[in-house]
């Protein structure tokens, strides 16, 4: 199984739409795809309708982390076949972080690598154990990708994350996981603030970026105002079609 983590310590750039976009295109390509939702905000729960279910069952990603429950007891099968969810619920931004192991994501999917082929992890905005646990199950064989928007504070969250992948590794003695820029809400015609972004961008991560970029659209919240991804909202659609084009330059960069 290989691992997907979708980070950024800014806010608002795309992560949630990006992971299930990306889960449900895998999952429609006969992919066995695991979804793990880190965020206590819980969109990606949202998303597929898990959170009063996931609440009243005490079944999360909480029980996974804290409670050593196996994938096997807190994944959801969703209405989409291949596609399976660990829910999120506010609760976890209550979690005693001091009692988290780093490497309790990672040793949790490495017990159920068998039953798929990929899992994606919706990270939440914060720099803390959470954060490390999915970058930690993304160094082996994985990549963590970084999805920004070309504003003013494009490289506040881009230089943290990328920084903290790296701090993590070296504290643990663990291979620092690939990372890959994703440019997301991309206009059709930038401005100048947002071609100055790209420009930093292609200054300091030359080489670490997608070929894909995300175009912005209204069919993109119009469809998560229905909790539907946009590939399925609307398939024909610019940005569709361009999470269709990063789900294969993803495969092709796991190799």
């Amino acid at each position: 199984m290989r691992t997907i983590a979708i980070s950024n310590y800014k806010g608002g750039v795309g992560k949630t739409t990006t992971a299930v976009n990306l889960a449900s295109i895998f999952a429609s390509q006969g992919l066995r795809v695991l979804l793990i939702d880190l965020d206590p905000q819980a969109s990606a729960t949202d998303y597929f309708g898990l959170y009063e279910r996931a609440a009243a069952e005490g079944k999360t990603s909480i029980g996974l982390l804290y409670g050593g429950m196996p994938v096997s007891e807190v994944a959801y099968q969703t209405a989409e076949d291949n596609l399976w969810v660990v829910p999120s619920t506010i609760e976890l931004v209550d979690q005693n972080e001091l009692l988290l192991r780093e490497q309790r994501l990672k040793f949790a999917l490495d017990d159920a690598a068998p039953d798929f082929d990929i899992c994606l992890i919706d990270c939440s905005p914060v720099m803390k154990s959470l954060a490390f646990n999915a970058y930690l199950a993304a160094a082996d064989g994985g990549i963590v990708v970084i999805p920004v928007k070309l504003d003013s504070t494009v490289m506040r969250g881009t230089a943290l994350t990328v920084e903290a992948t790296k701090s993590i590794a070296e504290a643990l003695r663990m291979p620092t996981p690939r990372f890959k820029i994703l440019r997301t809400c991309v206009p059709g015609r930038m401005t100048n603030a947002e071609s100055t972004g790209a420009q930093v961008l292609d200054r300091f991560f030359p080489e670490s970026q997608f070929s894909t970029v995300i175009h912005a659209s209204s069919k993109v919240c119009e469809g998560s105002w229905q909790w539907m991804p946009v590939t399925a909202f609307e398939p024909g659609s610019r940005p569709a079609l361009d999470y269709a084009a990063l789900a294969k330059e993803v495969l092709d960069e796991l190799g």
